[in-house]
């Protein structure tokens, strides 16, 4: 690690709404991930053991006070990270899909390309077989969707394991989507100028709890974005403050 590396002041953002059974583990791995970077969970005003779990544990942790979402507690995080002048904020899930461990991978094209923001994707170079027909399709079809409206390639628009240079994480403190806030913030920052890598990652499999994106919900959930997308552009006008 070089000495401007060193210096690079990383948040792991790590949502949460009743994540007791793993959440421990993630912010514990990914404090241990990367020298020098700092761990901060959103718990969205969990109704289980997560906050209890967190204090004892000594993890550093926001506690909405009521639950926001998604959308919502993810940008408390970047709302944090901005505050605290933190140069990169990297997204990783508390149900323990995504895998800490590769937060090095996650950061390395922002510290020495200088990009954007990254994505881990599951589909890039075939890092991972989906089995599930239904997302295979859905999600192709909302990478169309994307690349019409970008003009720019993204495998795995839905993946919430991300990182983000001090640049991005300023307009999404701003911007952030409330609802299907990852694949309506991708086209928001290609669409203002931001560039984005994707690095291939093997996710994890979910050990507690079920996706509702599964069979046909992963269908209408794809037609549910591309609306939210559409409503979204009309709103701001084509324009972000």
């Amino acid at each position: 690690m070089t000495s401007s590396e060193k210096s690079t002041r990383i948040l792991v953002i790590v949502p949460a709404f009743n994540e007791e059974k793993s959440v421990v583990s993630v912010a514990k791995a990914a404090r241990d991930a990367y020298d020098h970077v700092d761990v901060l969970v959103v718990n969205d005003k969990s109704t289980d053991e997560t906050e209890d779990l967190l204090r004892k544990n000594d993890i550093h942790y926001l506690s909405l006070p009521i639950n926001l979402g998604i959308g919502g507690a993810v940008q408390s995080g970047f709302i944090f990270a901005e505050r605290n002048n933190y140069d990169i904020a990297v997204q990783v899930d508390g149900d323990g899909q995504h895998p800490p461990e590769q937060i090095p991978l996650l950061i390395e094209p922002i510290l020495k390309d200088g990009v954007d923001f990254v994505i881990g994707s599951r589909y890039l170079q075939k890092s991972q077989i989906v089995s599930s027909l239904a997302r295979r399709f859905g999600g192709g079809m909302l990478a169309t969707f994307i690349w019409l409206n970008t003009r720019k390639k993204v495998t795995d628009p839905t993946s919430g394991f991300r990182a983000y240079n001090q640049r991005a994480i300023k307009f999404l403190s701003r911007n952030y989507p409330q609802e299907y806030p990852e694949p309506i913030s991708v086209i928001e920052l290609l669409d203002c100028g931001f560039k984005l890598v994707e690095i291939p990652v093997k996710m994890k499999e979910r050990e507690f709890g079920q996706s509702s994106i599964t069979g046909a919900n992963t269908f209408f959930y794809m037609l549910k974005v591309m609306f939210a997308i559409i409503i979204a552009k009309l709103r701001r006008g084509g324009s972000y403050a």
